[in-house]
């Protein structure tokens, strides 16, 4: 089976591959009526696998809205969107045009003259919002909604607001609609930043732990050696079994990211049509480790909320070291850069250290070391900070 191969956005129908056993997972959960938090480290394919979500359900009949908050950076906007995607759904009750109101007026807003602005500093305007949503959502029909990129938003938020004020009120009001009584709207949260991570370090865990945590991770050595094949494929490129191999072994995490951009690489050599070759699968990782293709999984360290600087000296400690380290050789390290207590800064160090686990950078090993998840990019990291 041939497929596009397209590197970074989420991919949908024919082009979504792999993940049977994850889907029918979820399927099962949002069936029996839970709602999921999508824990993934980042780059794993969450956006694509939510979409594949709403392509399953909707052809089930489901109402299902997807709603994207990247690039929405105030409170306005979020309504507006949020709002404006409803509208477009059907999700709606008939009641909607005669329950008049606030969101009548946002809705004028949208339609006509442009964002109605709400003063969230007051409690009765808050309420206000939340209870006319309540009223005019249809909780009596299958629903599935998709709030992707959330995190970001909230952090975006949080960055006014010193006591996390608003970032809070905005997890309290989701909860408060997943909390209907029978509602039969069911939603899936994820982002490129864990929130879970996001909640933990602001005391806000209690806003999602009604939710159903969902991991899932790398693709199975069986469904990443299809990947490459059906990449192959739509590239008129012969790979041998032994190939495929050896750029499995060295990626060594099989996201479908690192796949594809490595991929992309070695079919843009002149001499492809030759055959591929483990020089040209080194070559191409090399070159990977020397572009910006990875900058992302800098700049989102911007969003750790005061451990930035942490969480930067030991990726750059742990891509100098070829076999990781030991937690008391990194608490060492930790040690020595922080002015914290013994005690402050042995926890930090394990706040820091799952949170990177989480999203992907490093990996624990039974033996309880740490080392960066993906050789690629351990080494853009290298080429990137310490060479």
């Amino acid at each position: 089976m041939a497929i596009t191969n397209k590197v970074g956005p989420p991919v949908t129908g024919d082009d979504f591959y792999g993940r049977k056993e994850e889907l029918s997972r979820a399927h099962r959960y949002l069936d029996t009526n839970h709602s999921l938090v999508l824990s993934a480290p980042r780059r794993i394919g969450k956006s694509s696998f939510a979409k594949r979500l709403i392509e399953d359900k909707r052809s089930m009949g489901w109402n299902c809205v997807y709603i994207d908050l990247e690039g929405v950076r105030t409170r306005d906007e979020f309504l507006n969107v949020l709002i404006n995607k409803f509208d477009k759904s059907g999700i709606w009750t008939e009641t909607v045009s005669l329950a008049g109101g606030i969101v009548n007026r946002i809705l004028e807003g949208i339609k006509g003259i442009g964002p109605v602005k709400f003063d969230f500093s007051r409690p009765e305007t808050s309420e206000n919002l939340y209870t006319s949503l309540s009223e005019v959502i249809d909780h009596t029909k299958d629903t599935l909604v998709v709030i992707d990129e959330i995190t970001l938003f909230l952090s975006i938020l949080d960055k006014t607001s010193a006591s996390h004020r608003e970032a809070e009120f905005f997890l309290n009001w989701f909860r408060s609609l997943r909390q209907v009584s029978g509602t039969k709207i069911r939603w899936v949260f994820c982002g490129s930043v864990g929130l879970h991570n996001f909640t933990r370090m602001r005391n806000l865990s209690m806003t999602i732990n009604d939710l159903m945590s969902f991991d899932f991770d790398a693709l199975s050595e069986h469904e990443a050696k299809g990947l490459i094949e059906a990449l192959a494929e739509s590239e008129n490129i012969s790979l041998s079994d032994e190939i495929i191999g050896i750029l499995l072994e060295k990626l060594e995490w099989h996201i479908p990211y690192f796949i594809q951009l490595v991929f992309t690489n070695i079919k843009n050599y002149p001499e492809i049509h030759m055959g591929v070759t483990p020089r040209m699968i080194d070559n191409s990782i090399d070159r990977l480790a020397h572009t910006d293709e990875l900058t992302t999984w800098s700049e989102r360290l911007s969003e750790y909320n005061g451990q930035e600087d942490g969480a930067r000296l030991i990726l750059k400690r742990l891509c100098q070291s070829d076999k990781g380290l030991s937690r008391d050789q990194l608490l060492a390290i930790y040690t020595q850069y922080t002015d914290r207590s013994p005690m402050k800064a042995d926890n930090e160090l394990s706040l820091i250290l799952n949170m990177l686990e989480h999203d992907g950078y490093i990996i624990r090993t039974e033996g309880g070391t740490r080392r960066f998840r993906s050789p690629l990019l351990k080494k853009w990291w290298y080429y990137k900070f310490v060479e």
